[in-house]
């Protein structure tokens, strides 16, 4: 036990300077590690410091975070609208030559769909013309595609009912006519095909409601008219027993149809005076037949006879026709300016149902028209002067028919229209 304590004491006594020296290197580590960091925050602090130095430095010569005054502040924000007024300014010039470049591009698009749809249109209508042959020493197209004219248009109606009441005797006698329509319009045509808009300067500064709608073709072999009228200011006057009475509240609804074929239409042109798409070129004439379908109803709404001093009193008529004849037309051409046309078509009406209606003893009574001669005719009239490229000229349309027996029940109507325009070729 002795020998192993001193033993121990042994080892401790060799291996005692080794750890004191130990931990005196550690030791010495420890407080040089501190010096260096001690350094190191130093160094640091002074670049730390450095830098505040320059960022104050550097905010006393900028400009911007100096303080300036009133007028430099007013003076630094003109400065600045003007700038961005500037890049504004640049950029709606970009802009405005995109839009620019898009509208040329567009516009050569829609000019070239216009284009390739004009030609289409063109050859359609060139193959439409080849189909109608004419006599060019007489009857051509004109060398111009393009024909506007303004026209003023004159319409009006008119009736004559007689009747006879079989049961006393007393005799019935109307006279009507509307107020004539002026209408103003413009129609253009392009190789033919023609488009006219028309309008009634009394129908817009009045609260007149008449309507008058007509669609025509006119070519030079045959053509169509149709018609629907829609009167409401119709006037006219009555007499019974030799008393004369005003009409105010009479109005009329009518729907005619007629149409009419030319046997000479290589030499003749009906178009060449009533719508200027032809030129007749020398003079020439031809027969014609026509057919025409006539249907409406003239009411009379005033109460003539308030007192009842007479039995009988005209309510209504109805009207419907079919009438077919022949005429002929001509067409003067007289030196290298002037065109004058006259056509005369009578024709007898082949079927007519014509109604009176009226009260008799406050009893309504309707009595039919009498079978018989009945007679429907048209005439035209027209002339027209040209010279250049330009035009002038009027014409007229009368349509006339008589039916019935005026000892018993008897109708006239008439119907006219007037027009007169002016024209341009190009």
């Amino acid at each position: 036990m002795k020998k192993l304590t001193i033993l121990l004491t042994l080892l401790l006594i060799a291996f005692a300077p080794v750890e004191a020296q130990q931990q005196k290197n550690k030791t010495e580590q420890k407080t040089e590690k501190k010096a260096e960091k001690k350094t190191e925050k130093n160094a640091g602090k002074k670049d730390s410091a450095k830098q505040d130095k320059k960022k104050e430095s550097a905010k006393k010569d900028d400009p911007k975070k100096k303080k300036l005054t009133r007028k430099e502040r007013i003076q630094q924000k003109k400065e600045q609208l003007k700038k961005k007024a500037a890049e504004l300014k640049v950029k709606a010039k970009e802009k405005a030559a995109d839009l620019k470049v898009k509208a040329q591009e567009t516009a050569e698009d829609l000019k070239e769909k216009a284009e390739d749809a004009k030609v289409k249109a063109d050859s359609i209508l060139d193959e439409r013309n080849a189909k109608i042959t004419t006599d060019t020493l007489w009857v051509a197209r004109p060398k111009e595609t393009w024909i506007f004219r303004l026209k003023t248009d004159g319409l009006g109606e008119q009736f004559h009912i007689r009747a006879t009441d079989a049961t006393n005797g007393q005799k019935l006698n109307y006279f009507l006519a509307n107020d004539p329509k002026i209408t103003v319009g413009l129609m253009a045509n392009y190789r033919g095909i023609s488009l006219a808009l028309s309008f009634s300067p009394s129908k817009i500064l009045s609260d007149i409601s008449d309507m008058v709608s007509a669609i025509n073709y006119y070519s030079n072999t045959f053509g169509i008219d149709l018609t629907y009228e829609n009167i409401d200011k119709f006037r006219g006057r009555t007499s019974m027993m030799g008393r004369r009475r005003k009409l105010n509240n009479t109005d009329l609804e009518r729907f005619t149809v007629g149409g009419y074929y030319v046997f000479n239409g290589k030499k003749f042109s009906l178009p060449a005076v009533f719508n200027s798409t032809w030129e007749q070129k020398r003079s020439a004439g031809s027969f014609l037949v026509q057919a025409t379908f006539d249907t409406g109803r003239l009411k009379i709404g005033d109460d003539i006879d308030p007192d009842n001093t007479y039995s009988t009193e005209l309510n209504k008529v109805n009207i419907n026709s079919f009438s077919i004849g022949a005429g002929y037309g001509y067409n003067l051409v007289v030196g290298k300016h002037w065109l004058f046309h006259l056509t005369a078509q009578p024709s007898i009406m082949l079927w007519h149902n014509y109604k009176l209606r009226y009260t008799e003893g406050g009893k309504e009574e309707t009595k039919k028209m009498p079978s018989g001669l009945n007679v429907f005719a048209v005439g035209r009239l027209g002339a027209i002067y040209s010279w250049d490229k330009y035009f002038i000229g009027t014409t007229a349309v009368v349509q006339t028919s008589k039916a019935g027996k005026d000892s018993e029940f008897s109708l006239e109507s008439t119907n006219w229209q007037g027009r007169v325009f002016f024209g341009l070729k190009f």
